[in-house]
């Protein structure tokens, strides 16, 4: 581990003398205009490509078409480097991309231009593994949980910020032209109360979904989540509801609801007094045989445009509070089945130090969890 931090300082000193040349030089000479980054293409380093991964779903809109695939790179991003807590796996993903693995899953720095991390069982380490591309200002994409502790968040938060490194942490529930839409709808209404669905596996990886979604049409309109209660049989398996208390803009509380069902996509329906049985806003991903582009554009596709966009130009979509916030409400629905018996939990009363569950009971044969314990604890 001291060769790592090692290598860190000597990284960061070696950017922070850079830097401190481009300034003198800018300063000696009139702006020039440049390029964005985006069009000259965008090295990208993946942590976490194979275990429980999204890059399986992100990696082929981008520019390393695959043999005998039908690849047709959606963006100006090209995966050079991968690291994987599994070596073998990690092979794998780097044969099949064409990229290059790494030991260490600090030995991108210097070598890309962001980093993207699709991987579930990593979040309880997210604060170590992106800690040093933070801290070196690189924009990373950190796949849904945020992490599983709002110490952490607040760990992982005060890095970008200081290191003023932009993050997304995305959903396919978020990015999407109905979320997106919802939002713009609701933001300036007086909003009375909603009913919301989403596909749910489970609890951390799909009931999450819909949990962002909700934060990101409701929440992000301009009314807070403040207090969360979640009800079901079991947190593993459809279905369950999760009601959400929010604050209007005179600080009046109304209520949302989630259902985790089976069958769906994401779906919401939002009630005002001037629309009599709500409006409703629907993700569709195809359903009834839509073929290519559609069924890539729907839902997938948004995320890696987003970060595309936000590696160029480094400006983050969703602020850090917002990040915060969204992570704040999932870890409430956990305190809520876990401990309080399906009772509402106010975010303010979740502790900082409390860590929510990673390992999935439909999932007992998967070791990658245990590799996480053995080598960062």
């Amino acid at each position: 581990m001291e060769k790592v931090k090692n290598d860190r300082r000597s990284f960061l000193g070696k950017a922070a003398a850079a830097g401190a040349a481009v300034a003198v030089a800018a300063s000696a000479s009139e702006p020039q205009a440049q390029t964005p980054k985006s069009l000259d293409g965008l090295r990208v380093g993946c942590l976490n490509v194979v275990s429980y991964s999204h890059l399986a779903l992100w990696a082929p809109f981008m520019n390393n078409p695959r043999a005998g695939q039908k690849d047709n790179p959606l963006c100006n991003m090209r995966i050079t480097h991968c690291w994987e807590i599994d070596p073998e796996k990690g092979q794998q993903f780097a044969k099949e991309y064409g990229c290059e693995q790494v030991k260490n899953f600090d030995d991108m720095l210097g070598k890309v231009d962001c980093i993207i991390s699709g991987g579930y069982y990593n979040h309880p380490w997210n604060h170590i593994i992106h800690a040093p591309y933070l801290e070196a200002g690189i924009p990373n994409l950190i796949n849904r949980p945020f992490t599983n502790s709002l110490a952490k968040a607040k760990k992982m938060i005060e890095t970008a910020r200081k290191g003023k490194a932009p993050i997304l942490v995305p959903s396919s529930h978020e990015w999407n032209a109905a979320t997106e839409t919802a939002k713009a709808w609701a933001a300036g209404k007086n909003v009375i109360c909603y009913n919301a669905t989403n596909s749910f596996d489970d609890y951390p990886t799909h009931g999450l979904h819909g949990v962002y979604l909700c934060c990101k049409a409701i929440a992000e309109a301009g009314f807070p989540i403040v207090s969360v209660s979640y009800r079901a049989d079991s947190w593993y398996h459809p279905s369950g509801v999760m009601t959400f208390e929010h604050k209007n803009k005179e600080g009046k509380s109304f209520y949302g609801t989630l259902h985790h069902v089976s069958g769906s996509w994401g779906t919401i329906q939002i009630h005002t007094p001037e629309n009599y049985g709500g409006v409703s806003f629907n993700i569709f991903n195809n359903f009834g045989g839509v073929g290519y582009p559609f069924n890539k554009t729907e839902v997938w596709a948004p995320i890696v445009w987003a970060f595309q966009n936000m590696a160029a130009y480094r400006e983050m979509p969703q602020t850090l509070e917002q990040i915060y916030h969204k992570t704040n409400v999932f870890l409430a629905g956990w305190r809520s089945i876990l401990m309080n018996d399906g009772k509402p939990v106010r975010l303010e009363d979740v502790p900082e130090d409390w860590e929510s569950p990673v390992s999935l009971p439909t999932q007992p044969d998967d070791n990658t969890v245990a590799l996480f314990k053995k080598k960062f604890g």
